[in-house]
C-alpha cells in the first residue's frame, strides 16, 4: 500500500541554499533602567543576543522618542526584582540632530 499526501500548497518550497538571518519585529516588555545621551541599560525577563539591533520608544508626559539600539553587553541579575533577570546595556544606533535634540530635552540636560 502506498502512502500518497495530496500536495495542498499552491507554490513548491525549497530549503535555502545559505543560513540567512531572518528578523522579525516583535515587542517585548523591558524596564529602562537607565539612560544617557549614548545608550540606555534595560532590564528583562527575555534574555537578549550582543550585536540584537531594535526599536526602543520612551516617552515623557506628550514628548515621544523612536531610537535604533544595538546591544552591546549583557549580564545576569540573580537577586532582580519583578522578574528582571536579564540586562542588557545598549548603544544608541545613528542618531539624528532631531532625534539627539529629543533625547537631550527628554533626559532634562542642555543640548550640546
Amino acid at each position: 500500500m502506498t502512502d500518497t499526501k495530496t500536495e495542498r500548497r499552491r507554490a513548491t518550497r525549497v530549503e535555502p541554499a545559505d543560513k540567512r538571518r531572518l528578523a522579525l519585529s516583535v515587542s517585548l516588555p523591558i524596564k529602562v533602567l537607565d539612560v544617557s545621551r549614548s545608550g540606555v541599560l534595560l532590564g528583562s525577563k527575555t534574555e537578549l543576543a550582543i550585536g540584537d539591533r531594535a526599536e526602543l520608544r520612551a516617552s515623557v508626559g506628550s514628548r515621544s522618542l523612536t531610537v535604533t539600539i544595538e546591544i552591546r553587553h549583557l549580564s545576569t541579575d540573580p537577586k532582580a526584582r519583578g522578574g528582571l533577570q536579564y540586562r542588557a546595556g545598549a548603544v544608541f544606533v545613528m542618531l539624528t540632530a532631531e532625534q539627539r535634540l529629543l533625547l537631550e530635552q527628554l533626559l532634562g540636560a542642555e543640548p550640546t
